[in-house]
């Protein structure tokens, strides 16, 4: 299966699966590359470190903790809940609007990056995560204006407020399957970590092999 999957929450990622192998991912060496997070600036100008230290006198730990802890959603409007924000930015709060513009329009960018990298042979969507799972205005605005490239929603079932259980968004005649699909991180560290102990189970030792008769 080719495909990409959007795991937008407080923490956000995407990842391009090609045959069932992730391919490439929007984090770096830390999570802070890729997307607008929560707290996190996700992708900027390297340059802004120096300018930081050098403009605003802080220390490199201060910078580290103001890009981790200080930035996305949080920083471009005081707020790190999609929902509140959404519920903001529809009252008119221009931060608010701004905020959401820029987080959707980062996973839109790394989305037609991944689309072009499986050269167009994409299987399926995916939505996952809090703001994934729970938020059909971020997923139609993500979605929107992309039947060109054979991504068609299907409005009323994207429309309900929440897809605990999952289930697939896209209309019949989508070339591109959209889906939500729930996640367990949980789960997959659990079955990670047992793959990796078994791994690194030492050999059994041979058998001690009597001479006598």
């Amino acid at each position: 299966i080719n495909a990409i999957i959007c795991h937008l929450g407080n923490g956000t990622s995407i990842a391009c699966v090609e045959k069932g192998k992730c391919i490439d991912t929007s984090m770096g060496l830390t999570p802070l590359e890729g997307l607008v997070m929560g707290t996190r600036c996700g992708d900027l100008d390297p340059g802004i470190f120096n300018h930081l230290m050098r403009e605003q006198g802080l220390t490199s730990v201060q910078v580290d903790a103001l890009l981790n802890k200080g930035s996305g959603l949080l920083g471009l409007c005081g707020d790190s809940n999609m929902e509140t924000i959404i519920a903001s930015a529809d009252q008119g709060e221009a931060n608010a609007k701004l905020a959401v513009d820029i987080f959707v329009n980062r996973v839109r960018k790394y989305l037609g990056s991944y689309l072009v990298r499986l050269n167009g042979h994409v299987d399926a969507i995916v939505f996952t995560a809090g703001i994934g799972q729970n938020s059909d205005r971020i997923r139609a605005m993500v979605c929107e204006g992309l039947t060109p490239l054979g991504v068609s929603l299907n409005v009323a079932k994207n429309a309900r407020r929440s897809m605990r259980n999952g289930g697939t968004i896209s209309t019949a005649h989508s070339h591109i399957k959209v889906m939500v699909i729930p996640t367990d991180e949980e789960l997959a560290i659990a079955m990670q970590s047992v793959d990796t102990a078994q791994v690194l189970q030492p050999a059994p030792k041979p058998a001690a092999v009597s001479a006598a008769r």
